[in-house]
């Protein structure tokens, strides 16, 4: 609290001193009082008053002093009415009535949301899990009946399989900790899965992969890493160069991290962009021009890795190519 600002807020108790001064100056000189015992007295109650004056203020600001620090070491800051000593002056317990009454009111209202998002999730989840059957199914109906036309649509119905799992994975952002299991993962595993589930749509493409040094064991969740690693091939795939497009794969190993990086030579992007991919939504100029980018995937990887202690970060140059590299920690510095 500064001090000038309270003198301010506090002018008018300033004025009716200085007031009463006069009148009390007017009095004793009506009186013939002596002017020495007059300033004396004039004195006697400046001091006073200042005095007082300075002591409120020092008892006031310790007081939100003391109120600050609480809030700064609190988590959920609507709680502070809950945790804050009870205040003994009557003025101050009014406001502090009033605050807890808020409080109340707003910690019903964050419950009720609360438990509607819980009910969204739920359902969403749910939904997830009824629409897999009919898109299982789908693929089924395509494979069993191989034509031009049933591979076609087999392409459409995994693009839509890719999006139902974006759905599922950023429903699940706020609870990540409570599904995944952090356990040692055969990387070659991960990666064989990936490129096995986009082995179609790369040999459509005329794309081939190419892989280093990739049987190597990590401690990380295997599920959420399949998935970050295919949101990465994805993007590969959709934004690669016209002719002998390659996707590079490999995995190093240093003394705190297990690198595994994807490299491919496709479009690349500019230089404005790059630090805004992993941003929510952003399609950036590639996105755009190819009009089927959420701006979800990306930014899906990026929370998710830093939900399982990993990093996640990209290079690229615009027409040459774009590297993506997870950075997984050893056992011994996973939180």
């Amino acid at each position: 609290m500064n001090f000038w600002k309270y003198v301010k807020d506090k002018i008018n108790y300033i004025l009716i001193f200085i007031v009463y001064c006069l009148i009390i100056l007017l009095y004793l000189n009506a009186m013939q009082v002596n002017n020495n015992v007059t300033i004396f007295m004039l004195l006697i109650s400046s001091v006073l008053f200042i005095v007082t004056f300075i002591i409120t203020f020092i008892r006031k600001n310790k007081y939100i002093k003391g109120i600050n620090n609480i809030l700064d070491n609190l988590n959920e800051k609507y709680l502070i009415s809950e945790v804050m000593d009870k205040p003994k002056r009557e003025e101050n317990l009014a406001y502090y009535r009033i605050l807890a009454r808020s409080n109340k009111s707003m910690l019903e209202n964050v419950n009720r949301v609360k438990e509607i998002q819980k009910d969204y999730k739920e359902y969403i989840e749910s939904w997830v899990h009824e629409i897999k059957i009919p898109i299982t199914s789908a693929k089924l109906l395509c494979e069993n009946n191989k034509s031009e036309i049933t591979d076609k649509i087999e392409d459409e119905v995994e693009e839509i399989n890719n999006f139902v799992e974006q759905v599922l994975f950023y429903a699940r952002l706020d609870n990540v900790s409570n599904d995944f299991m952090i356990r040692k993962v055969d990387l070659a595993e991960v990666v064989s899965k990936v490129i096995s589930r986009n082995k179609k749509i790369m040999i459509q493409n005329n794309m081939r992969v190419e892989l280093k040094n990739i049987d190597v064991m990590a401690y990380t969740d295997e599920k959420w890493l399949e998935f970050i690693l295919n949101q990465i091939m994805i993007n590969s795939i959709k934004y690669k160069k016209e002719k002998d497009a390659v996707v590079y794969i490999e995995v190093a190993e240093q003394k705190d991290n297990v690198i595994l990086q994807v490299k491919d030579n496709g479009i690349g992007i500019k230089k404005s962009e790059l630090d805004r991919i992993f941003d929510k939504g952003f399609t950036g100029t590639n996105g755009r021009n190819s009009k089927r980018s959420t701006g979800i995937g990306l930014y899906l990887c990026k929370r998710l890795s830093k939900e399982l202690g990993m990093d996640i970060t990209a290079q690229s140059v615009e027409n040459e190519y774009t590297t993506i590299k997870l950075i997984i920690p050893k056992k011994e510095l996973l939180k």
